[in-house]
């Protein structure tokens, strides 16, 4: 090889793991709180409406930033980039209006985490369809997603216990899928 050829090395734009996978971290954080705020919705169900709705609402302001972060990382597709920004933003706002306390029932409420739940589900399914590592994960956690926002859209008038069990457990879910994820991508970043 002279010293006129210029070898040039690119990472794969394909590979969703890589572009997610510099800040890995993000996504452990992430999963660590999801975990947390499902334990505590499980640990404590009778709680008040405004205990249960203020700790909702700092997963939602959480995540959404989170997802935005994510969605500025490098290597993703433009319809990935925009879909981690928009759910991002639609977390973010939906947490600030029930932060500060614009929802006056459990129907709103629950219209407000049953729609977070939709955007993380379909951006985590559409993630699984365009990557190649964790293909298989990104799909079934995003169905898993999907379904837990439909639950909670359909049967709004649940009683607030169970509402907050079936919350609960979905973010347990979902806290368990992030905190594997960001090991599989750290390790796949190693690779």
């Amino acid at each position: 090889m002279s010293n006129s050829e210029t070898v040039i090395v690119e990472e794969n734009p394909d590979s969703m793991m890589t572009a997610i996978g510099r800040n890995w971290w993000v996504l452990l954080f992430a999963g660590v709180l999801s975990l947390l705020v499902g334990i505590a919705a499980l640990a404590w169900p009778g709680k008040t409406i405004l205990v249960v709705a203020i700790v909702f609402a700092i997963w939602l302001i959480v995540s959404g930033i989170f997802s935005i972060v994510r969605g500025f990382a490098s290597g993703l597709t433009g319809g990935m980039r925009a879909l981690f920004i928009i759910t991002g933003i639609l977390s973010l706002v939906l947490g600030i209006f029930a932060i500060r306390g614009e929802f006056q029932e459990l129907y709103i409420l629950s219209l407000f985490i049953g729609i977070g739940f939709l955007f993380r589900g379909f951006s985590t399914l559409f993630l699984g369809f365009e990557s190649k590592e964790g293909r298989g994960w990104n799909i079934f956690f995003g169905i898993v997603m999907l379904i837990g926002g439909f639950i909670v859209l359909v049967w709004p008038g649940i009683s607030l216990v169970t509402l907050t069990w079936v919350v609960g457990i979905w973010l347990i879910v979902i806290g368990i899928y992030e905190i594997i994820a960001s090991f599989s991508v750290k390790s796949a970043m190693k690779a």
